[in-house]
């Protein structure tokens, strides 16, 4: 079944757009970094995550959040820091990536979402850096592939949308 969401076109008028989703899981990660530089491995420092009703746009419930601890670079940069806006203090009480990923499943579960049906939900990200390049990176370096839900292998990058607009 279909869900209509209500969207804007250029025009200013607002039309119907059919949507195959219930839900939108909106993911974004925070990660270890140095200015001017890649480090190796790059860690997960937060995940953090919001639904969102397709049909209507608006969020559902509280955000999800969680600090991961980096086990490779647990000191984090004076850029990581200001970048990110998290404190190390954030981190050195945070869970491995493991149990984050787990709390997250949970926290999607205790709100229907892994349930809702034939709508089921939509993994979307700013970017394939989060899910593509960060997490499963990550997962397979940690050698916690198995742990990393189904779910989190696809999604929407609304980046692309918004470039080819852009370009137009």
């Amino acid at each position: 079944m279909n869900t209509a969401a209500a969207a804007s076109g250029s025009d200013g008028v607002a039309g119907v757009q059919l949507q195959d989703f219930a839900y939108f899981v909106v993911i974004d990660l925070e990660a270890t970094c140095e200015r001017g530089r890649r480090i190796y491995p790059q860690e997960i420092i937060e995940f953090a995550s919001v639904i969102v009703d397709a049909a209507t746009g608006e969020q559902l419930a509280e955000a999800f959040r969680t600090y991961v601890r980096p086990v490779y670079h647990r000191e984090l940069t004076d850029y990581c820091l200001e970048l990110t806006g998290i404190a190390q203090a954030d981190v050195d009480a945070g869970v491995e990536l493991r149990e984050a990923l787990r709390a997250h499943d949970a926290w999607l579960d205790a709100r229907g979402v892994k349930n809702a049906g034939s709508g089921g939900f939509a993994v979307v990200t700013w970017g394939d850096w989060d899910c593509r390049t960060m997490l499963e990176g990550e997962c397979r370096f940690k050698g916690i592939d198995d742990d990393k839900p189904e779910y989190l292998d696809r999604w929407i990058n609304l980046k692309v949308p918004f470039q080819q607009k852009i370009a137009v």
